[in-house]
């Protein structure tokens, strides 16, 4: 066999950032999502990222909820470090007053576990091997959430799509809280359809949701949205 025979056979990797917005026991959140970012090579977007940090001395955590008038600006850049980019962005939405996911996994971390892990298998590209990177989530002791998301997709599609699954808060990861602002986007969209915010122009988080849909080409998405790089499922008993 050649060189270049072997080196075809050989599998892609691909990394995988996975966060989640939204309570699951919580009566006042219509709403749980779960977010993933996948890319090839982490620093061609951490990188840009931080140049745009260090040229605005902005070391906060960049999140949904810290969007205001005045970081707009650097909000947008940062967003736009993704629509920039070949990574793609996948999400998983659960309407809490349509589907118990609780009742129907058996328990907060266990509904959190099933969308995450399904959310990872539909994101694995054929032939391709993942490492999943995933924001902290308050586990009960004896759970093994790491494990149990890499066994299923691996015995799912019958191979090792998953090398391994690591948990880190998203303070030290500017992709985890690049989710954040991407899924908080689109979980806020949904909220504005159900009438819980308002979709004024005024405000700052609608400035950054239009502008997103504005560059990515998208109308709305509320209903699920999916082309190349954007992925929005809503979640189905």
């Amino acid at each position: 066999m050649s060189h270049s025979a072997r080196r075809q056979r050989l599998p892609r990797y691909g990394f995988a950032f996975l966060d989640e917005t939204g309570t699951l026991a919580s009566p006042r959140d219509p709403f749980f999502a779960v977010g993933l970012l996948r890319c090839a090579e982490p620093y061609q977007l951490s990188r840009p990222m931080q140049r745009i940090r260090d040229k605005q001395h902005f070391y906060d955590e960049i999140k949904w909820n810290k969007v205001s008038q005045k970081k707009l600006p650097l909000m947008i850049d940062l967003v736009n470090v993704f629509l920039s980019s070949d990574a793609t962005f996948s999400a998983f939405i659960a309407d809490k007053t349509r589907h118990d996911v609780i009742g129907r996994f058996g328990g907060s971390f266990k509904a959190y576990e099933a969308l995450a892990r399904q959310l990872v298998r539909g994101s694995v590209r054929r032939d391709e091997v993942l490492f999943v990177i995933a924001d902290e989530y308050s586990t009960p002791p004896a759970e093994t959430f790491e494990e149990n998301v890499r066994d299923y997709v691996n015995q799912r599609l019958r191979r090792q799509a998953v090398a391994g699954v690591c948990r880190m808060r998203s303070s030290g990861s500017d992709l985890l809280q690049l989710i954040d602002l991407l899924l908080g986007a689109v979980v806020y969209e949904y909220k504005a359809d159900r009438g819980v915010v308002s979709l004024g122009p005024y405000k700052p988080k609608v400035k950054l949701l239009e502008h997103i849909k504005r560059r990515a080409g998208v109308s709305s998405f509320v209903g699920g949205f999916r082309d190349p790089r954007l992925n929005v499922a809503e979640y189905a008993s």
